[in-house]
């Protein structure tokens, strides 16, 4: 049957602005700032006692090292100053143990968020990776800048090294996050399980010793995570004189990057599931 000459014809319906990439991923960034600002407000309050504080956290730390050296009566393997050496596996330490922390929680703290239209569990995870980098650098900044003025030589012989190290704490940190974050999401008890993560990294990461000094069995135990090559990364690009036989880049990359992808992979099943 022929159609008549003046019907309307169909149109498809017309594309929304939003479905455009330039459109969307305008929409994810103000989502993105949007769930910083939040988390800027509920982690350190309103105003600039809780973000000093979170800058002093820290120092704990690195108290906490060097009275344990000072307890045990032990001079620092290597260099002259138990701060030094102390702060060398401190800060990686600090910076995977904050971002795996921040990460892992990052879903449970902000899932009424989901609720909103447009928002979406990568914006939740972006936001706070970004929150978590940026807070780390001003970590860093914040420790060196004690111990200089305190006296003490904070500049490395190798910066590459340095800045090496501390991206992949960072990593660290954020894959560690990923996976028991999501997991935790899909089987609740694999978040105590990570929790329990921050007192054995803080023993088998090399803190307080050189890997190079353990038996042989439990230096190749130990050569096998990831944080603990990064701790002997950053005490290799301090030290000229520092020779390592532990360091293996072909070990932490890898791995590294195996956890990352494993961690974002089970995003979208969380995204799924619940």
């Amino acid at each position: 049957m022929q159609r008549p000459r003046h019907a309307p014809t169909r149109h498809a319906p017309a594309r929304h602005a939003a479905e455009t990439w330039a459109a969307a991923s305008g929409m994810h960034a103000r989502v993105v700032g949007a769930v910083i600002m939040r988390d800027l407000q509920t982690r350190f309050g309103t105003g600039y006692f809780g973000f000093l504080l979170g800058l002093i956290m820290p120092l704990g730390h690195l108290t906490i090292a060097m009275v344990i050296m000072t307890v045990l009566g032990r001079l620092p393997p290597i260099g002259t100053s138990n701060a030094t050496f102390s702060m060398t596996g401190v800060l990686p330490f600090v910076l995977w143990l904050y971002s795996h922390r921040q990460i892992m929680i990052a879903y449970q703290q902000n899932r009424p968020l989901l609720y909103f239209p447009g928002v979406d569990i990568g914006d939740l995870l972006a936001a706070r990776v970004i929150l978590e980098i940026s807070s780390g650098t001003l970590v860093v900044v914040f420790v060196l800048s004690a111990l200089a003025l305190m006296g003490y030589d904070v500049m490395p012989a190798y910066p590459a090294a340095f800045l090496g190290s501390l991206i992949a704490a960072w990593v660290l940190g954020i894959a560690t996050g990923l996976i028991f974050g999501n997991g935790g999401a899909l089987f609740p008890g694999l978040l105590m399980l990570g929790n329990l993560l921050g007192p054995l990294f803080w023993i088998t990461s090399g803190i307080v010793y050189l890997p190079d000094l353990l038996p042989e069995r439990a230096r190749e135990a130990v050569s096998y995570f990831p944080l603990c090559q990064a701790v002997d990364m950053l005490r290799f690009s301090f030290y000229p004189e520092y020779y390592s036989s532990f360091y293996d880049p072909y070990k932490i990359y890898p791995t590294l990057l195996f956890m990352v992808l494993f961690g974002s992979a089970l995003v979208p099943i969380v995204r799924k599931v619940t």
